[in-house]
């Protein structure tokens, strides 16, 4: 359950305060669920790759973390995991990122 997020030629991913550019980072998501029903937010915690995430070795970068408001369309989504992915990867690629989904 996570985002697989890679730079493009126009936004690249820096080890945060460094030149070391990343070819790709893994991004865990935590998720509060607003009684309304349609609004989520989102946390960001970024990792090199999976095993960091299992050790619990965060790194910083300077790809934007702070909490992202988003709503759904409960005509068609429900709140959860899967619609703060979605939303999430929406944010990230209007930003210029290329991300995939990973939910295993």
């Amino acid at each position: 359950m996570a985002l697989i997020i890679t730079p493009t030629t126009e936004k690249k991913i820096h080890v945060q305060g460094t030149q070391i550019e990343l070819e790709s980072v893994y991004n865990r998501l935590e998720i509060g669920c607003r009684p309304n029903g349609t609004t989520i937010e989102i946390a960001f915690y970024t990792y090199a790759d999976h095993a960091s995430f299992i050790a619990g070795n965060s790194v910083p970068t300077d790809l934007p973390t702070e909490n992202l408001n988003g709503d759904i369309d409960p005509q068609t989504q429900s709140q959860g995991l899967t619609a703060a992915h979605e939303l999430a990867k929406t944010w990230y690629e209007s930003l210029g990122y290329n991300v995939t989904i990973d939910l295993v």
